[in-house]
């Protein structure tokens, strides 16, 4: 007879500063629905990933979740993958931090449930060669990523089975390719359509391996999922039909499967993320010429011909994309920084719980967009720079800088920091503009803002519903929360920054303020100014133009 493996996981994760309702709504919509349904099929094996962010709130808000998970793994159903406690983007934290993050998952499930776990979920999948080290370092042995990913490297869809090894410096672990083709399919198509895909894939020998692993919010959050997984029953149809071909179609875990099979073969994966990613990223007309291309593609019917050579950007590029994001990512280096050479001078660690909120500040979601809010909601964003504030007040009661002097946002350009009990403020040399005001008593960035961009999607915007239609998947839908919002778009010439020195027009009106169209006579945003330090401050000067007048601008902060 003919049969095959697979492999069925979830990651659950909800971001640092999310909502408590939103929390609640997942767990309620989602992550018990799925675990209860699970619980009355004890032969279907599955992987599981909480992110540290859900955990923490699990363990104040909704104990009985974990309880539940804590039961199916007990029993042998679920087998429960470690990654960054805080759910951080890998490549965008120091090694020191990666191992850190890793470590402190691994503790803690461990201490939780008992479970050594020897295998991670990657953030978003975003992947770079060099993570190999530090995920070995942490004592993990395997990895899960996109199929694309191996596509990207030459290989064939029909080599993709099993595990491959990859290495980097003496390192090795195993890597897991994640089927599109069924990550596309569930739960959007019928059960058994999951399992004709299973089926065509069977052979005599039995070893061909899919995966097909996942967000877990997919399963009920994601618009009109929550009807169809479990009103509908799909969830609880796909387990049955599991059930019921359990005799050639068999389920497993990664441990199990890593644990008793060699790996396909050595391979070197580029760096990469899911497919949508490298569109997200892009400058917004590449990313709407490479969405125009794909869908030729598609039309012409060459999609699949040329998909592992049809490529987008990289993570990293959100960097460049949004001034916002690159700030505080680089703002988290800085205090990692600083913690790394405290610990060097002091000989010794500094307290646990400043790192905490350093690696609480390191949660991904609000450092880059896509098909959901991420960098646009206000509230990750202030909870990115509560924690980070923490720390670094934390930090400041150690070691007290009242002025640094350092090109934070790496752009060639100085930066002044300036603090005393109360205020925290940083000031760009170029523009002489305050790129952060911290209160710190609140831990409150009060310039916590954002640039209004366009985005690749704008375009699409007439054509917009305000409700699901259907359970297409989230990639294909185009949702808005009301109509005509394309009359609302604008978009600022300049970053929301502070301290700003514009020279306006008599004629300039209200609405042209609030349509960015209004006309600076000056160009000092643009201008680098000379810094003296003074007493308890500093004073920048520069020289300019204002409506073609020979102007001295000098400005003062103490």
């Amino acid at each position: 007879m003919k049969t095959v493996q697979f492999i069925f996981g979830i990651h659950n994760h909800q971001p640092v500063g999310n909502f408590d309702h939103v929390f609640h709504d997942a767990c309620d919509r989602a992550y018990l629905p799925f675990l209860e349904t699970l619980q009355r099929f004890p032969s279907v094996h599955m992987a599981f990933h909480f992110s540290g962010s859900l955990i923490e709130w699990l363990e104040m808000n909704r104990p009985e979740i974990l309880e539940l998970l804590d039961t199916l793994v007990k029993r042998g159903n679920i087998e429960l993958l470690s990654a960054g406690f805080y759910e951080p983007i890998l490549t965008m934290i120091p090694n020191r931090d990666k191992l850190g993050q890793l470590r402190k998952m691994n503790r803690y499930l461990k201490k939780r449930f008992n479970y050594d776990a020897k295998g991670s979920w990657l953030t978003e999948r975003v992947w770079e060669p060099h993570l190999v080290s530090p995920l070995s370092q942490a004592g993990l042995e395997y990895i899960v990523v996109d199929d694309y990913h191996f596509l990207s490297a030459g290989l064939r869809p029909e080599e993709l089975s099993g595990y491959f090894n990859t290495e980097d410096e003496g390192c090795t672990i195993g890597v897991f390719p994640i089927s599109q083709k069924l990550r596309y399919a569930m739960p959007f198509d019928d059960p058994q359509k999951t399992i004709d895909i299973l089926r065509e894939s069977a052979t005599e020998d039995g070893q061909q391996l899919l995966v097909m692993a996942d967000d877990g919010e997919k399963f009920g959050i994601w618009p009109g999922t929550h009807h169809t997984v479990y009103e509908q029953k799909w969830l609880e149809r796909f387990f049955t039909l599991l059930t019921e071909n359990q005799d050639w179609l068999h389920t497993t875990t990664f441990k199990a499967y890593h644990g008793t099979h060699r790996p396909q073969s050595l391979v070197y994966l580029p760096t990469a993320s899911y497919f949508e990613m490298s569109q997200w990223t892009l400058p917004t007309q590449m990313g709407r010429d490479l969405d125009q291309f794909v869908h030729a593609l598609q039309n012409r019917g060459e999609e699949t011909l040329a998909r592992p050579f049809v490529k987008g950007g990289i993570w990293r590029n959100f960097l460049s994309k949004y001034s916002e994001s690159n700030w505080m990512q680089k703002r988290l280096v800085d205090v990692s920084d600083r913690i790394a050479r405290m610990e060097d001078s002091l000989v010794g660690p500094v307290p646990v719980e400043i790192k905490d909120d350093l690696y609480r500040a390191e949660c991904n979601c609000a450092f880059w967009h896509g098909v959901f809010g991420g960098l646009y909601l206000p509230h990750l964003r202030h909870a990115i720079y509560e924690h980070l504030l923490k720390a670094e007040t934390a930090l400041d009661k150690i070691v007290h800088e009242p002025l640094r002097v350092m090109d934070i946002d790496k752009d060639g350009y100085q930066e002044y920091q300036l603090r005393n009990d109360v205020l925290q403020v940083f000031v760009r040399e170029n523009g002489a503009t305050i790129q952060e005001l911290d209160v710190l008593a609140s831990n409150f960035n009060a310039t916590n803002t954002l640039r209004r961009y366009s985005e690749s999607y704008h375009e699409k915007l007439p054509y917009a519903t305000t409700a699901a239609a259907g359970n297409g998947s989230i990639h294909d839908l185009v949702l808005a929360k009301e109509e005509n919002l394309q009359n609302y778009l604008f978009l600022d010439q300049n970053p929301r920054v502070s301290w700003i020195d514009h020279f306006y027009g008599a004629d300039e009106t209200q609405d042209n303020f609030y349509r960015s169209q209004a006309k600076d006579g000056s160009n000092f945003i643009n201008t680098r100014f000379h810094v003296d330090r003074i007493k308890e401050g500093i004073k920048l000067t520069a020289s300019g133009r204002i409506w073609n007048l020979p102007v001295m601008l000098t400005k003062e902060l103490t």
